[in-house]
C-alpha cells in the first residue's frame, strides 16, 4: 500500500481539488494538530460549506476513522440554532489511503479568541454570548453528545450571536472506556480506579 507521509495527506488532497467528487476545495481556513479546514464548494447543491479534512497519523488510521465517522454521525444529529450543522462524511481515496473528511455549515465571523484578542468584551455581549452557548451544550447534553473541546476558538461569533463548533471529537456522554484514547484541550476527563 502507498503511504503518504505523515503531514502530507492534507497537502495530496489539496493537488487534487476536488473531493468527494462534488466538494471544490478553495481556501485553508485553518490548521489543527489533527487536520485543516478549508472552505469549500458543493457543487451539486451550490452552497458554499466548510470541510474538515483529517491529516496526520489520524487520517489514515483505520481505527481513528472509525472513530471520526461516528462522531460526525452523532454531530450530525444535532440541530441548534447556535450549533454549526453537519451536512456530511466521506472518505477520499489518496496514495492509496482512505482520508475521512467532514463536510459542516460555512460560519462566517470571528473566534470568540479572536474577539477577545482585540480587547474587552463588552459585560453584556459576553452575557449573551454565554447564554447562547449554554443552550448549545445543554442541546447536545440532551442528546447524549459531548463537545470535549469546548473553548473560544471553537466558538464563532456572527451577527446572529454565537455557533459552536467542531463537534468533530464529540463523543456519547458518559466516561470513556479505559484503553479509550482521552481528546480534547486538555484532556480532562475524570479516569476511574
Amino acid at each position: 500500500m502507498n503511504r503518504v507521509p505523515v503531514g502530507q495527506t492534507a497537502a495530496v488532497v489539496v493537488r487534487e481539488r476536488v473531493i468527494g467528487e462534488r466538494y471544490v476545495l478553495l481556501e485553508e481556513l485553518g490548521r489543527g494538530g489533527m487536520a485543516v479546514v478549508w472552505r469549500a464548494r458543493d457543487e451539486v447543491l451550490g452552497r458554499s460549506v466548510a470541510i474538515k479534512l483529517l491529516d496526520g497519523p489520524s487520517a489514515t488510521d483505520p481505527v481513528s476513522r472509525m472513530r471520526i465517522r461516528d462522531e460526525a454521525r452523532a454531530a450530525a444529529a444535532l440541530s441548534h440554532p447556535h450549533i454549526a450543522r453537519i451536512y456530511d462524511y466521506g472518505e477520499t481515496l489518496t496514495g492509496g489511503d482512505r482520508v475521512p473528511y467532514v463536510v459542516m455549515e460555512l460560519v462566517h465571523g470571528s473566534t470568540l479568541q479572536e474577539l477577545a484578542g482585540r480587547g474587552p468584551v463588552a459585560p453584556d455581549e459576553l452575557i449573551r454570548l454565554g447564554g447562547q452557548i449554554a443552550s448549545a451544550l445543554a442541546a447536545a447534553h440532551a442528546e447524549r453528545v459531548v463537545h470535549r473541546d469546548i473553548k473560544p476558538a471553537n466558538i464563532m461569533v456572527t451577527g446572529s450571536g454565537a455557533k459552536v463548533v467542531d463537534f468533530g471529537i464529540a463523543a456519547a456522554a458518559g466516561l470513556p472506556a479505559a484503553d479509550e484514547e482521552l481528546l480534547g484541550t486538555p484532556a480532562t476527563w475524570p479516569r476511574s480506579g
